[in-house]
C-alpha cells in the first residue's frame, strides 16, 4: 500500500482499535494524568492546545536550524505547515504547497526541504520557503522520504517517491534523478542515513542502501516479506525499519537485519514513524499506537495521547519527542514528550 492510500486502509484499522487499547504506565516516559486535547497528555505526553493544522493530518515533522535558530518544522494535508522553536508553540507558515499533501520534510546543509505532490521547498529558517524549479518528481506523484547525509564534503539531500524515484541534492534547490534505484515501480516510503549508508525502503518489503545516494545495491532480505517498510531512523549505532504487520527490523550496516520479535504494536498495525533521541528510539503507527526501545530489540508499548488517530510523524529536537498525526476523530494534532 503506498503512501498516497494509506491513511485509507488506517481509517478501517483504527475503528477495530479503538476499544482494544490498552494504556500501559510506569515506564521510564513518565506517568502523566489523562488529558483532553489542551494538555494533559498520556503516559507523559501531552498535548498541544493547538497545531495550528485544524482537521488536516499532520504527515512530517522535522527538527534543525542555525545555531541558536533551531525548531521543528511540520507539514501536512492541503499544504498545511507550521514552525515551533519549543514544539509547544506554533505558527503557522506558507508552504507554497497550495493544495497538495506534504509527505517529507529533512533538515540539513542549513536548510530545511520538505517534499509532497510532485513539488519541492526549501528554506533556511522554516518561515519562508522557495519553490525548487524542478524536482524532477513531475506532478503526480508524492515525494514520501527525504534524507540528509554522506561523507564528509560529500553531503546530500536524497528522495524518494511514490513511483521508485530516487533524486539527490546538495541544496535542496537542484535536483539530479537517480538512474537505478532497483525499486522499479514500487513506492519508496522511508530513506535514513548513517554508518556511511543511506537505507531506503518502500513497498512489498523492498530495501536498498547506497554510500552515495546515487548508485543502489538491493538488500537480499530485509525480514518483511511482502509488507510495506514505511519508516527508517538511525540511531545508537543501529538502522530502526517499521512497517505493516507491526513489523519491525534492526541492522548494523543496513544491509543484514534481524526481526524483532514483538514490536508491541500487533500484527494488524502500521508502524509509521521512528525517531531517536537522548539514547533511545520512539516509534509511532496506527491506533495511536507508540513504544519505546534503548536498543531498537526490545520495546515497551507508551500509553495512547492520540485516541484512534494514527501517529505519522516524530522527530527529536530541544529535549522534546514531538509527535503529528490524525486520521480518526476530530484529534489531528501534535503532542510532545519531555525527555527529562
Amino acid at each position: 500500500m503506498k503512501k498516497s492510500n494509506l491513511w485509507t486502509g488506517i481509517l478501517a484499522i483504527t475503528l477495530v482499535f479503538t476499544m482494544a487499547i490498552t494504556a500501559c504506565g510506569g515506564d521510564d516516559d513518565g506517568g502523566g494524568d489523562n488529558g483532553g486535547n489542551t494538555g494533559g497528555g498520556t503516559g507523559g505526553w501531552k498535548d498541544v492546545a493547538d497545531s495550528t493544522f485544524g482537521t488536516n493530518i499532520i504527515r512530517a515533522i522535522a527538527y534543525g536550524g542555525a545555531a541558536g535558530q533551531e525548531k521543528f518544522v511540520a507539514g501536512g494535508r492541503n499544504g498545511k505547515m507550521a514552525y515551533s522553536a519549543d514544539g509547544v508553540t506554533w505558527t503557522s507558515t506558507e508552504s507554497l504547497f497550495g493544495g497538495g499533501d506534504i509527505y517529507a520534510i529533512a533538515y540539513g546543509n542549513g536548510k530545511f526541504v520538505a517534499g509532497g505532490g510532485g513539488k519541492m521547498v526549501y528554506s533556511t529558517d522554516g518561515v519562508t520557503w522557495t519553490l525548487a524549479s524542478n524536482s524532477i518528481f513531475g506532478t503526480t506523484s508524492n515525494i514520501n522520504a527525504i534524507a540528509y547525509g554522506g561523507t564528509a564534503g560529500q553531503e546530500k539531500f536524497v528522495a524518494g517517491n511514490s513511483t521508485g524515484r530516487i533524486a539527490t541534492s546538495t541544496d535542496g534547490a537542484t535536483w539530479t534523478v537517480v538512474t537505478n534505484t532497483t525499486f522499479g515501480t514500487s513506492s519508496i516510503n522511508a530513506i535514513a542515513y548513517g554508518n556511511g549508508k543511506f537505507v531506503a525502503g518502500g513497498e512489498v518489503g523492498k530495501m536498498v542502501t547506497s554510500t552515495d545516494g546515487v548508485t543502489w545495491t538491493a538488500v537480499t532480505d530485509s525480514s518483511f516479506g511482502t509488507f510495506p517498510i514505511d519508516a527508517i531512523a538511525y540511531g545508537g549505532g543501529k538502522f530502526v525499519a517499521g512497517g505493516y504487520g507491526g513489523k519491525m527490523a534492526t541492522s548494523t550496516d543496513g544491509v543484514t537485519w534481524t526481526a524483532v520479535a514483538n514490536s508491541t504494536f500487533g500484527t494488524d498495525a502500521y508502524i509509521l514513524a521512528i525517531a531517536y533521541g537522548n539514547g533511545k528510539f520512539v516509534a509511532g503507527g496506527s491506533g495511536g499506537k507508540m513504544a519505546t526501545s534503548t536498543d531498537g530489540a526490545t520495546w515497551k508499548a507508551l500509553s495512547n495521547t492520540f485516541g484512534t488517530n494514527g501517529i505519522s510523524a516524530i522527530a527529536y529536537g530541544n529535549g522534546k519527542f514531538v509527535a503529528g498525526g490524525g486520521s480518526g476523530d476530530a484529534g489531528y494534532k501534535i503532542a510532545y514528550l519531555s525527555d527529562n
